[in-house]
């Protein structure tokens, strides 16, 4: 049952999803967590992140969006430098994969996240909310 439901949401994801869900190879990583003691920060003051994606992601299919989502695979490092690991496109439009992961890949330093005080890779799924071509809060 567990088997059928995983497969029903799957197929339900790509028949929602312009492309399928894109996972780069470019992250350089021999472990990472997805849970964590300290979960890692926007560590920005000037720029918000939704401020941020709105700045620099240039796509002039991101015009074309009336409302969707996005998902982005945000590895964070120890050091709070990000890698995009992967991205999946709940619109209905053709988003350029590569540019979100340049941007992604050029934010800010995190906070890192913390495990046992220690600071860790992590791999944050951020969904990103799209309405009228422009990145909106969730």
């Amino acid at each position: 049952m567990r088997k059928l439901i995983t497969i029903l949401t799957v197929l339900l994801l790509i028949v929602n999803c312009r492309t399928i869900p894109v996972n780069f190879k470019d992250c350089k990583t021999d472990q990472m967590f997805v849970k964590a003691d300290t979960e890692p920060k926007w560590n920005c003051d000037s720029i918000g992140m939704i401020e941020f994606m709105n700045k620099y992601i240039i796509d002039e299919n991101l015009n074309k969006i009336e409302e969707g989502r996005i998902l982005v695979g945000i590895l964070i490092y120890p050091d709070g430098k990000t890698c995009c690991h992967s991205f999946g496109n709940f619109t209905k439009a053709e988003l350029n994969p590569e540019i979100i992961k340049e941007v992604i890949n050029r934010m800010p330093n995190w906070f890192p996240a913390k495990q046992n005080e220690k600071e860790i890779t992590f791999l944050k799924n951020q969904l990103f909310t799209i309405r009228k071509g422009k990145f909106i809060q969730n």
